[in-house]
């Protein structure tokens, strides 16, 4: 598997703080497979959070243009910018707004984030089976969002499989997910990563990756004890 073997020095932050810092941010955040270092051109995103004092959708999307623009040798399947209100930091979960990475990622983010603007932030403690929950029903209804968007429905897929594979005793990364999968013997789910790794190839029908999914929840409730 092709990756980025990459330190601090490596990464453009000079080039988003000379482009950024002037913008009305209270925080802004670059955090997964980029910091972690399994990010892989042409198949990985760049996660970027950003808090604000008040909502401005010109300054999210200069955000992203500016990411875009700076980390464009990365070569990024997407710039995720995922955003929340400095009021929201102390109980997101209670308040209905929690950030994207507070489910199973949250120990990541914690541990492999760089403060890029303004103040570093930590996602508040909570139950790790209450996160898990979050997870699955954000999986659930995405399932219902993506049915008839394929290259999304094949992302989704592989979120699962990495779920699965954590929920086995597997890091985050790419690299342990995968080993997981292989160590465990599921066929199916190695075929379904192994695309996704390489490049997000969709090579699977959309009834093949609704059914999988939902097969692979299954198996992470079994995992859980539930019904």
């Amino acid at each position: 598997m092709r990756t980025y073997t990459m330190t601090r020095k490596h990464l453009p932050l000079d080039c988003l703080r000379k482009r950024l810092s002037s913008l009305p941010i209270y925080s802004l955040i670059l955090y997964g497979s980029v910091v972690r270092g399994d990010y892989i051109p042409g198949v990985s995103d760049i996660d970027v959070f950003v808090v604000l004092e008040e909502y401005d959708e010109k300054i999210l999307l200069r955000v992203e243009e500016v990411v875009r623009e700076c980390f464009a040798d990365f070569k990024p399947v997407e710039v995720d910018v995922a955003w929340e209100l400095v009021e929201n930091l102390d109980d997101p979960l209670r308040k209905g707004y929690p950030y994207k990475f507070l489910t199973i990622y949250r120990q990541d983010f914690v541990e492999n984030h760089i403060v890029v603007v303004g103040n570093d932030i930590m996602p508040p403690s909570y139950d790790f089976s209450a996160l898990l929950q979050e997870r699955i029903k954000s999986i659930e209804s995405n399932l219902e969002r993506f049915k008839n968007n394929g290259k999304m429905m094949h992302i989704l897929a592989g979120e699962v499989v990495r779920l699965w594979a954590f929920l086995n005793g597997a890091d985050l990364d790419k690299t342990s997910v995968l080993k997981k999968v292989e160590e465990v013997g599921d066929k199916e789910a190695l075929e379904v990563y192994k695309k996704y790794l390489e490049g997000r190839k969709m090579e699977f029908s959309q009834e093949f990756l609704e059914e999988f999914i939902k097969r692979k929840l299954m198996e992470i409730q079994a995992i859980l004890g539930n019904p």
